[in-house]
């Protein structure tokens, strides 16, 4: 990759000249500080691609599902609790790493029972949460595939105390081989 820039000519008293210089810079022979970003790139040029490669490599799909008012036990979480019967699909092949969710109650208990693919499928994954004097959690660390258009049900199961408003977010990494 290569740009052209245009430099003043400078004096050395400082004064600026009126006609200005085209140089061409090669961004292999741009320097890249890698000191605070964890890149092995040493120049613009190879930084561009590492980048490139790990944007593509690293796709993050998150899906936001919501319920209004107080979950009660066997509820569905989907995109909306108004639209109960809309299925959450997995909309590119890839991996289920985890998720993330808060509502508005502390000391709750509760179970979210994760299925493949039908509500009477055998879960593949139960989070259980007693009497957390949070309001939020998140699990990281899951590792379940997904085709796309497999459809993840996600049931609420009442141990005590009801979660009220609660938005969920499920997060997938794309598997692009």
């Amino acid at each position: 990759m290569a740009i052209k820039r245009k430099f003043a000519c400078v004096e050395e008293d400082g004064i600026n000249l009126p006609d200005y210089k085209e140089r061409l810079v090669r961004a292999s022979d741009t320097t890249f500080d890698n000191s605070t970003n964890g890149y092995d790139a040493t120049d613009s040029q190879a930084a561009i691609e590492e980048s490139l490669g790990t944007a593509i490599s690293t796709i993050v799909i998150p899906i936001t599902l919501v319920y209004n008012g107080t979950l009660s036990n066997g509820d569905w979480i989907t995109y909306s609790n108004l639209t109960p019967d809309t299925r959450v699909a997995a909309p590119i092949d890839s991996t289920f790493l985890g998720f993330t969710w808060s509502n508005s109650r502390s000391s709750l208990e509760f179970d979210l029972v994760f299925r493949k693919n039908g509500r009477t499928q055998t879960p593949f994954y139960t989070y259980q949460i007693r009497n957390s004097p949070n309001k939020f959690a998140q699990v990281t660390g899951l590792d379940y595939d997904f085709d796309a258009g497999d459809i993840i049900d996600i049931e609420y199961i009442d141990q005590g105390t009801n979660a009220s408003d609660m938005a969920l977010v499920i997060f997938f990494i794309a598997r692009l081989t």
